[in-house]
């Protein structure tokens, strides 16, 4: 199997990160790729030059990066990041779910500021922003209890937090979450997030 990755991807970072705590770094090449270059090898793997991607031993490829960490942890029966039934299942995507939509805000305002000035929308920056401020105090109140074993909610969650510290530092996230902070920093010494850290 074949991932394309990039190291300043939150959704891509979350796929490795998956694929550490599975143990399939051996099983799995790990490609990096420029995205917004549209190189060869991603088209030839998807049309829509997003990563991360990840080509399966018979061709197939999976995209978005719930789809393919889910792949990956049914793998592996050990480990379970994801439960795979009832409750507990639903618990961990609906973690999961909240810890995608920051990414996904915090990534529509890198991008949209790295249009050209003319071309940008203040308002949209703005406005993804604006829901990361929300967010925060909702997340804040259901941070992660230290004894919590580790799941693809709390996978996701590292990775969108860790995003926030790599491009949204000036919104000062860690003084208005605390306890989603320390939770971070803790997380963050797992091997498989030491492994994957943004570059």
């Amino acid at each position: 199997m074949k991932l394309f990755v990039t190291r300043t991807s939150p959704y891509a970072r979350k796929a490795l990160v998956v694929l550490h705590e599975k143990g399939l770094t051996d099983q799995v090449a790990v490609q990096a790729v420029d995205p917004w270059s549209d190189p060869p090898d991603l088209l030839g793997a998807t049309p829509f030059a997003k990563v991360p991607a990840l080509v399966l031993d018979d061709g197939a490829v999976l995209v978005e990066s719930p789809m393919i960490a889910e792949y990956l942890d049914a793998l592996v029966q050990q480990p379970r990041l994801l439960p795979e039934t009832g409750a507990a299942r639903w618990e961990v995507l609906r973690r999961a779910g909240w810890a995608q939509a920051l990414a996904d805000a915090a990534f529509a305002a890198v991008i949209e500021a790295r249009r050209p000035p003319g071309e940008q929308s203040a308002a949209w920056i703005a406005r993804q922003r604006a829901a990361l401020r929300r967010a925060l105090p909702v997340l804040e109140a259901q941070a992660p209890p230290p004894d919590r074993r580790f799941d693809l909610g709390d996978a996701a969650l590292a990775c969108a937090l860790a995003y926030l510290d790599f491009r949204h530092a000036d919104l000062g996230w860690r003084k208005a979450a605390p306890h989603l902070a320390g939770w971070l920093d803790r997380a963050c010494e797992r091997p498989s997030l030491r492994a994957t850290a943004f570059a």
